[in-house]
């Protein structure tokens, strides 16, 4: 079975309509539990943020996608 990759611009597209809401809820959300401390929850926001964008949405848009193009 021979998958072309999916357009590189829709791809983009969907990532940052993916992370457009994880940016803006996360931060506040992890907010009062990480304190004053600015790396901490720098780390703690990028810890959720990037598992979501890498091992949720783009294997799910990929397969979509690929199943749109056949």
């Amino acid at each position: 079975m021979n998958r072309s990759a999916p357009n590189a611009h829709i791809m983009a597209a969907i990532n940052y309509f993916a992370l457009l809401p994880l940016v803006y809820f996360i931060p506040d959300l992890v907010a009062p539990f990480t304190g004053s401390n600015k790396l901490v929850h720098v780390a703690v926001v990028l810890a959720l943020i990037v598992p979501v964008i890498s091992y949720i949405v783009i294997p799910f848009a990929i397969k979509i996608l690929t199943r749109i193009t056949k």
